[in-house]
């Protein structure tokens, strides 16, 4: 997915803003003490900075069209002669070919900061969020610049960088390849994941999670440029006119979040940090799948979007990863679509004490465990050998070292259900305040698996078909199984 681009401007008159605020807008940083460019990721912030803004997204509706936006501002106290009783900050929604949205205003605060909370649509990737200070006192800040405040990736979880890619694999997914005759033309449709050992969101991460040094991260973006990135070699020809083309929407990956809101993500202060990571993977996969949505703590709630998440506050929480990981499963064998492929990601932090509760049959949480492995893998092989559609059951798990909890036990148990599902190795670090990034290396997996599609002018199917990934001077080629036989 293209970064969706939010920008958060600071704006004066003319441009828009309140007719009373005489300030001029500058987009460059200044110099010689005056008020510097605000960015966010400089180490440290600039002293001087005229404007602060930090945003979280809070929440998103259940098929991720919009996200809403927790939104934390701070204004220099420069501005403290400027504001008058009726000032106020006010939010533009600007976007391409629309007329532009007025979405909230705030007034300002005696502290000069403040929170306002605000919903953005998520579909439109050339938006823009505009922050605009109206109604200051004439000719205060005259002389000062009022600078543009970038917030980056509000709504965005970022793609590979390309030009860091120093090795490309190709793989095509197992049992994806199918084809017809429509109208004349042979369709050839199949899945394919792009892995480099040397691209991902998360190699810092590396020896903190667990994750072999060998990993090999997906590589997301390529849908952006497709007809660069890849070619159809037909008997050894690229026919030019029939480029090859990448679509998630004829079937949308059906994705099931399984999210820990027992008590514990509370005490732990993580509960923003887990609702912005897990609101983020949903926006980022907007365009190429549907969301099923499922709380534990020592039962399973199903809830029909991320606004309707709550947190367990009770001193008796309790947590059963196992039998909500199992109520997954039961929905995609009862009443999972025959034509999707199936993504599931759990988060915990916690040990399950409680899944026990919901099987007479089993002794202990650790034969829960086992029993749950072995579902997993047995959906997973049935998905593929009835359906034909992947399933793929990405863990994720965060312990606080204060807990008394064994983690290297706990990170072997998520282990286990991830191997079994396909993934390889759970998705964890020791350092909680890291959960977006784990969130982003699930999306960076997801994402980086293309349904393609090449539209032969050929009809027979023994021709030789191959499929040429390039990506930053790299190449890898696969040989898709037509009907062809080699000589």
């Amino acid at each position: 997915m293209r970064a969706i681009f939010i920008m958060l401007v600071l704006c004066g008159a003319l441009l828009a803003c309140d007719t009373r605020n005489s300030a001029e807008l500058k987009t460059t940083p200044t110099t010689g003490g005056e008020f510097a460019f605000d960015d966010q990721f400089g180490n440290p912030p600039s002293p001087n900075t005229l404007f602060r803004i930090d945003a979280r997204i809070a929440s998103t509706s259940n098929d991720g069209s919009e996200a809403d936006l927790v939104i934390t501002y701070t204004l220099d106290p420069y501005f403290s002669d400027a504001i008058l009783a009726e000032s106020y900050i006010q939010f533009d929604y600007v976007a391409p070919d629309q007329p532009d949205q007025v979405i909230a205003r705030a007034p300002i605060s005696e502290e000069l900061t403040g929170t306002v909370e605000l919903t953005v649509p998520t579909t439109d990737e050339e938006a823009r969020l505009i922050a605009s200070v109206n109604g200051l006192e004439p000719g205060v800040v005259d002389d000062q610049g009022i600078l543009v405040a970038q917030v980056p990736g509000i709504l965005q979880r970022e793609t590979t960088d390309l030009n860091r890619v120093r090795e490309i694999k190709a793989e095509l997914v197992e049992d994806s390849y199918e084809s017809s005759v429509v109208a004349g033309r042979r369709i050839h449709k199949f899945a394919v994941k792009v892995t480099d050992p040397t691209a991902g969101p998360i190699d810092d991460l590396i020896g903190e999670s667990g994750l072999d040094e060998g990993f090999e991260y997906s590589v997301s973006g390529l849908e952006y440029d497709a007809a660069a990135h890849f070619v159809a070699l037909e008997n050894g020809t690229e026919d030019k006119e029939s480029p090859v083309s990448v679509s998630f929407t004829e079937y949308p990956l059906s994705v099931y979040l399984v999210i820990d809101t027992s008590k514990s993500i509370v005490d732990s202060r993580q509960a923003h940090n887990l609702t912005d990571a897990v609101s983020s993977t949903v926006v980022a996969l907007t365009r190429n799948a549907q969301f099923n949505y499922r709380t534990f703590t020592g039962n399973v709630s199903r809830i029909d979007g991320l606004r309707h998440l709550e947190f367990d506050t009770a001193d008796a929480s309790a947590t059963a990863i196992y039998h909500a990981l199992d109520t997954a499963l039961a929905d995609i064998e009862d009443f999972g679509s025959i034509n999707q492929d199936k993504v599931v990601m759990v988060f915990t932090d916690g040990k399950d004490r409680a899944s026990r509760n919901h099987y007479n049959e089993l002794i202990d949480n650790e034969q829960v465990h086992e029993y749950i492995v072995q579902r997993v893998n047995q959906v997973r092989n049935t998905q593929a050998d009835v359906l034909g559609r992947q399933l793929d059951v990405y863990t994720i798990g965060f312990y606080d070292e204060t807990s008394g909890i064994d983690m290297s036990t706990e990170i072997a148990k998520l282990d286990a259900i991830a191997e079994a599902g396909g993934t390889e190795k759970s998705y964890n670090n020791l350092n909680a305040t890291d959960i977006s990034d784990a969130f982003a290396a699930v999306v960076q997996n997801v994402r980086g698996v293309y349904y393609l599609q090449y539209s032969s002018q050929q009809t027979p199917d023994n021709n030789k078909l191959e499929l040429l990934v390039k990506v930053n001077g790299h190449e890898s080629r696969i040989l898709l199984p037509t009907e062809y036989q080699a000589p």
